[in-house]
């Protein structure tokens, strides 16, 4: 039984403009599929918050979506569009690192006969994007895209290092409410008991409740930085990108 295909739109449009409509209308123009937002709220340009975005939500989506993310900084440049096929899940996306943690095979968009004609140098989401999506919704291979394309562009991003007495690791996130995602997996620290150096936090909690900040393992299985009814952020000064250091408690 093949797989329902259906397209999932990852943008930092917002919607109060026109061009998420736009590109939903392309797209419902040329398939049945359906058509799934799941975030317009990428902070514009941000190339590394999509990726981690990406890397955050894929793993529970079925076979057949095909995502489609336009984050797309260089717009009208000679960077490439990619499709990459990961495990029955597509990623449609620019050249320039939004898909650092995708793993499968890629091929570069380049069958310019799916394209819209006269399409604007501005609006690839809409003149390319779109269709593309629409026509792989529609059951096109992901080999009649394009060559297959090799050296995907990565974000700068040092991974976690998990050592006996030591865990390093950044913070990759900040959430709406303030709390500070790491990309340290509780599962991979190395002792049974934590605490955080370098902001100094001692308390460990299992639910976002008590005073002052404290150190809780979120829907991620990572650690969060978090103090209850307010901002992490804003209250400990810290910064997505900022290094974190675990230690035994």
């Amino acid at each position: 039984m093949n797989a329902v295909r259906r397209v999932a739109l990852i943008t930092d449009f917002g919607t109060r403009d026109p061009y998420v409509a736009a590109m939903k209308g392309v797209i419902a123009s040329r398939t049945e599929a359906p058509i799934v937002d799941c975030t317009h709220d990428i902070a514009p340009f941000d190339v590394w918050q999509a990726a981690f975005y990406i890397r955050a939500i894929a793993r529970y989506w079925p076979d057949g979506t095909i995502f489609t993310v336009v984050v797309d900084p260089s717009v009208g440049t000679p960077r490439r569009i990619v499709a990459v096929d990961s495990a029955g899940q597509i990623f449609l996306a620019p050249d320039n690192g939004a898909l650092t943690f995708v793993i499968g095979i890629a091929h570069s968009v380049e069958n310019e006969s799916l394209f819209l004609p006269n399409g604007s140098t501005t609006f690839h989401g809409r003149d390319r994007f779109a269709p593309v999506a629409a026509a792989l919704a529609n059951g096109l291979s992901i080999e009649q895209l394009g060559p297959r394309a090799e050296d995907l562009v990565r974000i700068e991003y040092q991974p976690p290092t998990y050592d006996r007495g030591r865990v390093e690791g950044t913070i990759v996130s900040i959430d709406r409410f303030g709390n500070l995602i790491t990309d340290i997996e509780r599962i991979r620290i190395p002792f049974p008991s934590f605490a955080m150096q370098s902001p100094d936090i001692i308390r460990v909690s299992t639910t976002y409740s008590g005073e002052g900040p404290f150190l809780i393992i979120g829907s991620t299985g990572c650690v969060e930085i978090a103090v209850a009814g307010t901002s992490a952020a804003d209250r400990l000064q810290l910064e997505r990108g900022d290094r974190v250091t675990i230690v035994p408690a």
